[in-house]
């Protein structure tokens, strides 16, 4: 046999190999979810109503404020910036954190009218 055609049939054999795995990889998610994505934090609505009612977790805006300033900080001593780069580089975060603000004020708003109005 030529390298050629063994090299052929290889690839076949590996191809329906791959295609019978397949399914039984597929299969073996019980829950029917193929990836939790951006739903799959949403399972468990009630605690996520108490963690913003109690400002805990994601929506502890004080403790956020506070990493992002760091993490601002710390990139802007690796880039070494100038005084006048870094009045530059504030006013565009600061730009961004005002858009933001604006952005979670309304994502807030629905979290409390769903909060309010649990589905049944």
């Amino acid at each position: 046999m030529s390298k050629r055609k063994s090299s052929i049939i290889a690839a076949g054999i590996l191809a329906s190999a791959l295609f019978a795995a397949s399914p039984a990889l597929m299969a073996s998610n019980s829950s029917g979810n193929y990836g939790d994505g951006q739903r799959g934090n949403q399972r468990d609505m009630t605690e996520m109503c108490e963690n913003m009612r109690e400002g805990k977790g994601r929506f502890n805006h004080a403790e956020r404020q506070a990493e992002m300033a760091e993490r601002r900080e710390a990139m802007a001593e690796r880039l070494k910036l100038t005084d006048e780069q870094r009045v530059i580089w504030n006013e565009i975060h600061e730009e961004n954190r005002q858009k933001n603000e604006k952005r979670m004020k309304k994502m807030q708003d629905k979290m409390k009218k769903r909060c309010d109005n649990p589905k049944k």
